[in-house]
């Protein structure tokens, strides 16, 4: 079942979401009878049985040993005291993007030849907001999309990075998988002590680079010892299924007094916050000196990751 939100499927899932914040459910079938016995006359035909397992299945609530959880989304729905149902259709869209969504909103516009006929009478309900709604969803996804192929670049780029380090005998722990928090990726335990921020890119996106605040700040109080690497991969290790050490270009480094050369200091009308956009001059990579050992071998950057949880580092 998707979750593409017609006008009956908004209002179950707002019948479920009033139903999850009354009172602990025990389970799909409990909390999907408590959503029906809410349920004025002409509703009764909705199948929310079926509604509440494709929302736990999509992630909006979840079915544990204690009952169903619903998630914050639900959650806030069930409080609304007006747009709710309109509200609960941005929720269902950016849980299930429909698979149409990416190619009819192209350019800041809606193309509606691409939307299957069907699908547009389900979303007739929403007019005249629906364009404003597709857009405000398809750019939450992009986003989303960025980000997770990013991560999977970044995670393909630290096991190359770990992989030089070892072969150098180095004693190398890949803290990123422990918490964002350090503000590197990989710590080199032995002397002499390392923290290494890793980039992952490709030969048309070398020139730039994603860095938080966090990370920036960390680089700054470790100036000795932080550093960026940069792995620039070939363009063919973006269709292949396995790495191995013919897919790398390139492994190059950025010391923190680099970056703050390029990086603006915060004034009284300026102050960065989450991350930036970063693009060094070529004058100031250095080589890395980190080299793959001959039998590297890493998942390509073509598979696509079995869920969307698993968009790794």
């Amino acid at each position: 079942m998707t979750l593409l939100p017609s006008h009956g499927l908004a209002f179950g899932t707002l019948l479920l979401a009033d139903a999850a914040a009354r009172a602990p459910r025990t389970d799909v079938e409990a909390w999907a009878q408590a959503a029906a016995a809410q349920a004025p006359y002409w509703a009764r035909s909705l199948d929310l049985r079926a509604t509440a397992r494709a929302l736990v299945r999509r992630g909006l609530a979840q079915a544990t040993d204690a009952g169903i959880r619903p998630t914050a989304p639900l959650r806030v729905l069930a409080g609304l005291e007006s747009g709710a149902l309109r509200a609960t259709a941005r929720v269902l869209l950016a849980a299930s993007p429909p698979s149409w969504l990416a190619l009819a909103v192209r350019s800041g516009h809606v193309v509606r030849d691409y939307v299957p006929a069907a699908d547009l009478k389900a979303l007739a309900w929403l007019e005249p907001e629906l364009d404003a709604l597709l857009l405000g969803v398809a750019v939450q996804q992009r986003r989303a999309d960025e980000e997770a192929w990013r991560e999977r670049l970044g995670a393909a780029a630290e096991t190359v990075v770990l992989s030089a380090l070892r072969r150098a005998g180095r004693d190398a722990v890949q803290v990123s998988l422990v918490s964002d928090a350090y503000g590197y990726d990989v710590e080199v335990c032995d002397p002499p002590p390392a923290q290494i921020e890793v980039k992952g890119a490709g030969p048309e996106t070398r020139e730039g680079f994603h860095l938080t605040r966090h990370e920036f700040e960390t680089a700054q109080r470790r100036p000795d010892t932080w550093r960026l690497v940069q792995v620039v991969f070939h363009s063919c290790a973006f269709s292949a299924d396995v790495l191995d050490p013919g897919h790398i270009a390139d492994v190059r480094q950025l010391t923190p007094r680099a970056l703050r050369a390029v990086v603006p200091e915060d004034t009284a009308a300026f102050f960065w916050e989450q991350s930036a956009l970063l693009t060094p001059p070529a004058t100031a990579w250095r080589a890395a000196d980190l080299k793959p050992s001959a039998d590297f071998s890493a998942p390509g950057l073509a598979r696509r990751p079995p869920a969307r949880e698993e968009a790794g580092r």
